[in-house]
Order: C-alpha cells, then sequence, then structure tokens
C-alpha cells in the first residue's frame, strides 16, 4: 500500500465521505462477518477503542447496510463503517488475512498486522498513538 493520499474518497455505509487529516493517527480494521476470528474480535473493538481514545478508528467490513447498523448500534460505535468485500481488501488495500490492521501516521503506513491475535499490538498501538 502506497501513502494514503490515494484513498482520499473513501465513503461509509451512510454515504459519507471520510476525511483522512494528516495530523492524525488512523487505524483500518478489516473484518469479514464470515470469518470467526472477525466475529469474535467485534466486542474487543471497543477495548482498543478505549485505550487509544485520539485514533480515528475506520472498519472495513462485508456486511450490508443494516448488518453495519446492527453492529454499529449494538455495540455503540461513532466511526465510521465501510463497505468492501474481502476480495477489494486485498486488492486495494493488499490484506493478507482476516481480522487485519493497518495503522497510518501522516498519510503512511506504519505497519500492518493480522488481528488474530490482536492483544499482542496494543502496546504498540498506545505507543504509536501517544507520539
Amino acid at each position: 500500500m502506497q501513502g494514503m493520499n490515494e484513498y482520499k474518497e473513501v465513503v461509509d455505509f451512510k454515504g459519507n465521505k471520510i476525511e483522512f487529516p494528516s495530523n492524525q493517527v488512523q487505524l483500518f480494521l478489516f473484518v469479514s462477518l464470515y470469518c470467526n476470528h472477525c466475529v469474535e474480535f467485534l466486542p474487543q473493538i471497543n477495548v482498543l477503542r478505549s485505550k487509544v481514545p485520539n485514533i480515528q478508528l475506520v472498519l472495513f467490513c462485508n456486511g450490508d447496510e443494516e448488518e453495519h447498523q446492527d453492529l454499529s448500534d449494538y455495540f455503540h460505535w461513532d466511526f465510521p463503517i465501510v463497505f468492501i468485500e474481502p476480495e477489494n481488501a486485498t486488492l486495494t488495500y493488499d490484506i493478507e488475512t482476516f481480522p487485519y490492521m493497518i495503522l497510518i501516521k501522516q498519510h503512511q503506513k506504519v505497519f500492518a498486522t493480522s488481528l488474530t491475535e490482536w492483544e499482542k499490538y496494543e502496546e504498540l498501538l498506545i505507543a504509536e498513538c501517544a507520539v
């Protein structure tokens, strides 16, 4: 994945354009509702969010509009959810497996990794967001 400048036209499932300010750290999370690890990870997003509250989080998910709204309502999420099929996530963002995350600072990818054991990356995320 190159710099994030080429992804300025990301739109959430409600049709809202998502801006990516260069002075804010972004965390892109990729999940598939057909993936057991992904579904198990969903409740952990709030835990992660509480530890790095200043991060701009965007969830990329293959659910339909109703599923996205249900997830947002159930988990009380206040961040955008973007529809993406797993194949397109692989082609566009070079996603290797699901769940997956990409941390972005100043429009550049800092790191990207599978989240099957996301706890391993908590300290790294907190440190990157504190800088």
